[in-house]
């Protein structure tokens, strides 16, 4: 979603630099996203849940088994197999395994520790 916000702002400034080229005064709207493109760029990334099944399963491979990164995780084989299938939430204890934390959204967004 990132990605797709920049894009769109770096667009809505270009069209803003089309219609100040035209002599109306935008420099207050470009200003407002240059901001919000500025904010977006110093945030870490933000993953959804997707992103972070592919990337525990990276991570789980690095291991060379579930049972050997569930051990390593300190966490029982049970509860990583049910992370993996969808069954359960991925609790912070795996997240930070992984270099992750779960936001306080809505939704199931993650971030870089």
């Amino acid at each position: 979603m990132t990605s797709t916000t920049v894009a769109s702002l770096e667009r809505a400034l270009e069209i803003a630099g089309h219609v100040a080229d035209s002599g109306t005064d935008v420099r207050d709207l470009q200003h407002e996203i240059r901001s919000a493109l500025n904010s977006l760029r110093q945030g870490p990334p933000v993953i959804n849940d997707l992103q972070l099944h592919a990337r525990l399963n990276r991570e789980i491979a690095k291991h060379g088994s579930m049972s050997k990164a569930a051990a390593d995780w300190g966490v029982p084989r049970q509860t990583l197999h049910a992370v993996v299938n969808g069954d359960r939430p991925c609790p912070p204890v795996i997240l930070a395994a992984i270099g992750l934390r779960r936001l306080p959204a809505g939704r199931a967004l993650y971030r870089e520790l």
